[in-house]
């Protein structure tokens, strides 16, 4: 089966493949340039609209992506360059959500689990994720992760976290 990373927030998510880095058009130097991620939006593209990928997570913008190389916690190999490249892509991914996003979801889970409870669901602030090595998760664990802004203001309801500007 095939492990998926998943991300949501409140504004859009990027679908443009990153890390790949060919020297001409379907052309790489080596198999690590042709290591990296491509991403999958939530859209039903017979009816133009959106679905979860999960009915845990119900925050409008989501993505998902694969690769064998994926982070998951106990899996990883520091060395491989293969499994750090992954690893740093994710974490600049999720610093770019972080952008135009309050909050972003991330979670990991085999494909077709993905409405499984999940394992833990932790909250962290950006500031407290200091390398791309904060961000390795086990299956089914999800982190909420936070931008360190002070002039928001976060509310959870049933929708998820929404937000609003502080007076």
């Amino acid at each position: 089966m095939t492990y998926y990373a998943y991300f949501a927030s409140h504004a859009p998510l990027s679908t443009e493949a990153i890390g790949y880095q060919p020297i001409r058009e379907n052309v790489y130097a080596s198999e690590l340039d042709f290591t990296g991620l491509w991403f999958e939006e939530n859209m039903d593209e017979t009816t133009q609209k959106r679905y979860p990928f999960s009915k845990l997570v119900r925050l409008r913008y989501q993505t998902r992506c694969t690769s064998n190389h994926l982070p998951i916690e106990g899996n990883y190999r520091p060395n491989h360059p293969f499994c750090k490249k992954i690893s740093v892509l994710l974490y600049e991914y999720i610093l770019r959500a972080l952008e135009d996003s309050p909050i972003v979801v991330y979670y990991i889970s085999l494909d077709s689990h993905e409405n499984e409870e999940f394992n833990t669901v932790k909250t962290v602030h950006l500031s407290e994720i200091q390398t791309h090595e904060d961000l390795h998760i086990n299956d089914r664990d999800c982190l909420r992760i936070i931008r360190d802004d002070p002039i928001l203001e976060y509310l959870e309801d049933e929708s998820g976290f929404i937000y609003v500007k502080s007076p």
